[in-house]
């Protein structure tokens, strides 16, 4: 301890006396650091870090398999009757579906909020381990398909958050047994969830999802999560998961979803939500470590280039019985001291990095944790001070301790550096030129793309447009004629107001996606069924948003229920389908219905769910009037989407 003591202190003394290189090692160090801190942050929270449940190694996510024409797909959402079939079929597994989350219309007691509710099946709360703190999760009885409500479906349960329960009720234990109104419908409040607990999104009421094999049922719609029973391994569930899969293949009328082949596979529960963001993180971290490579050579460099000029005070000290080990112990010291203000700065710089990022949208990817600098990243950071020393130290104190100390000491130093350390330089600066390329090719690569979206033609003029979602999975708009009565008296309220142009409604806006359906022209150059982009409007909306309109005319206030179906189409959409035949007044078959086209718009930018383009690219798309769309249609697609008041 008196030695470290007293290289410490000499340490000192010697970064002291040279502040430029001090400051440059450290600013150098710094910015490398707070760079890995900042993105090790997100890694840490959205990849690194377990659930927060018992035993989260036995929890798992059910995914499919798809494989076509020798390619391979993975989807991690399930038909209903791909969850019946795994939860009765794979004795192994305690199975629990979920859907989507969404915001939805709360109130109690004249308090009226928007609030994020998810739906979830019987034993979700059991399969993670966490059962309510107050109350009860739900029964199965509570969970049947509602089609089927004579079988004894109750009346509609919720189940409440422990923030949510603080917020509305102030922690009065009485809101269980007590009736609120969520998405315009009595629910009675069953259990409240412990306060540690964290779901992979921010929600605040959990309602029965009712699984079933039709409606959203019959679409890959549901998360499946799975729990390993007591005893069982993950490779005999696997083995039965396949087992079950081929079974399927060969089982006869087996709704597949337009699966030519697939099989049922079980991944962790952390990798299975966090893999759309996975390769983006990992391939960010990559970027980050390598700069902190480039940032410690350097640093290696600057060290070199110091010795230089401590030649003598080095040889000296040889010469008078110092021991080449006690010569790299110092300088090492140096280089520790350097690294650990190097990651105190940077450390500071991160917490800066941090909050950048999620301005940039990193709060997106928050599953469980929190993005912050807590205990485990600062430890890694230290780690990673410690390493940076060793990798920026090592080699030029051990080429500093091999000195020629006659050369020094009686011949002035000269051509000293020659030999060993010119080597030991070029090389230095060869691998730095090396790992530099690599990054400005990258980077370029980022930057091309990023000038190719900021010159993209959005198609639409956004100045002065604002926009307003709401939910309308509520019992007050259950058909088409409300919510048409919604739309219209709303609309006509808000163009009222001083300043405002116009106004319309849309069930997705640009740039976001839309709804997926499927249609077949029926005079086209494609007489097979597709897969489309599919957008309700309402009138004006066009207008609103000044797409421009190629031909025909846009959605008017004559598209009433009873008067004939129209459609108006993109002009990607024109192209595509219609390329050898006129495509306005073609004629489209959607459902069970056949469509007449009356317009073309100009195509917009928008993230696509059927092809994956993008992240934004234009797509075919077709625009329904909002009057002329089904109760039933309506009610499905208000399940997933919330659609947007759009105000000049």
């Amino acid at each position: 301890m008196t030695r470290l003591w007293q290289d410490l202190r000499f340490a000192l003394r010697q970064l002291r006396k040279t502040p430029g290189f001090t400051l440059i090692v450290l600013a150098t160090l710094g910015l490398c650091i707070g760079a890995n801190t900042a993105i090790f942050s997100v890694l840490d929270a959205v990849l690194l870090r377990p659930a927060p449940y018992p035993a989260p190694e036995r929890l798992a996510l059910l995914t499919t398999v798809i494989r076509d024409h020798g390619a391979e797909d993975v989807n991690d959402s399930q038909t209903g009757a791909l969850f019946e079939a795994v939860r009765e079929g794979v004795p192994l597994l305690d199975l629990a579906a979920y859907a989507g989350y969404g915001g939805v219309n709360f109130a109690s007691g004249g308090h009226p909020e928007f609030v994020e509710q998810q739906r979830v099946s019987a034993g979700y709360f059991r399969v993670l381990g966490v059962l309510p703190q107050y109350g009860r999760e739900f029964t199965p009885a509570e969970d049947l398909p509602l089609a089927r409500p004579a079988e004894g479906g109750g009346s509609p349960v919720a189940i409440l958050s422990y923030p949510f329960w603080q917020r509305i009720f102030h922690g009065d234990a009485g809101a269980l047994g007590r009736t609120v109104t969520l998405r315009g419908e009595p629910y009675t409040v069953i259990g409240i969830m412990p306060k540690e607990f964290r779901a992979s999104a921010p929600i605040d009421v959990w309602t029965p999802l009712h699984p079933s094999r039709t409606g959203e049922g019959g679409g890959s719609n549901y998360g499946v999560v799975a729990r390993l029973k007591p005893g069982a391994t993950w490779a005999a569930a696997q083995q039965q998961l396949q087992a079950l899969s081929r079974s399927l293949m060969e089982t006869p009328g087996f709704p597949r979803n337009g699966y030519r082949n697939f099989e049922e596979r079980i991944v962790p529960l952390g990798q299975g939500l966090a893999a759309d963001s996975r390769s983006q993180l990992l391939a960010a971290w990559a970027a980050v470590l390598m700069v902190l490579i480039i940032g410690c050579v350097n640093v290696a460099g600057l060290m070199l280039a110091r010795s230089s000029a401590r030649q003598r005070e080095i040889a000296t000290r040889l010469a008078l019985g110092g021991g080449r080990g006690a010569i790299v112990r110092q300088l090492l010291t140096e280089s520790v001291l350097l690294a650990l203000g190097g990651g105190a700065l940077g450390v500071a710089l991160g917490y800066r990095g941090i909050a950048w990022l999620k301005d940039l949208g990193a709060g997106r990817l928050e599953m469980w944790h929190a993005i912050r600098i807590d205990g485990g990243v600062l430890l890694a950071m230290l780690a990673l001070s410690v390493a940076t020393s060793l990798l920026f130290g090592l080699a030029p104190a051990l080429e500093t301790s091999r000195l020629d100390i006659r050369a020094v000491l009686v011949e002035g130093g000269r051509g000293v550096i020659g030999g060993r350390r010119r080597w030991t330089r070029q090389a230095l600066v060869a691998s730095e030129v090396a790992l530099c390329l690599v990054l400005l090719v990258c980077a370029g690569l980022l930057v091309r793309t990023l000038a190719y979206l900021d010159g993209l033609n959005p198609g639409f003029d956004a100045r002065n447009v604002i926009s307003a979602a709401v939910s309308l999975q509520d019992a007050r708009y259950r058909t088409s004629a409300a919510v048409s009565r919604l739309y219209t008296d709303a609309i006509d309220r808000i163009r009222r107001i001083p300043g405002v142009e116009s106004a319309a409604v849309a069930l997705t806006l640009p740039y976001e996606r839309p709804l997926n359906d499927g249609f077949r022209t029926l005079d086209g150059d494609d007489l097979q069924g597709h897969g489309i982009e599919v957008v309700y409007v309402t009138p004006g909306y066009f207008e609103t948003l000044r797409i421009p309109i190629r031909r025909g005319r846009g959605v008017e206030e004559s598209d009433t229920p009873d008067a004939a179906q129209v459609v108006v189409v993109s002009e990607s959409f024109a192209r595509k389908y219609y390329a050898h035949h006129q495509a306005l007044g073609g004629n489209l078959r959607m459902g069970k219905e056949n469509r007449r086209i009356v317009g073309i718009v100009g195509d917009i930018q928008q993230h696509s769910g059927l092809d994956n383009l993008g992240p934004l690219a234009v797509e075919p798309t077709i625009y329904l009037p909002a009057a002329q769309l089904s109760d039933q249609y309506l009610q499905l697609i208000h399940t997933w989407f919330s659609p947007s008041f759009v105000i000049r």
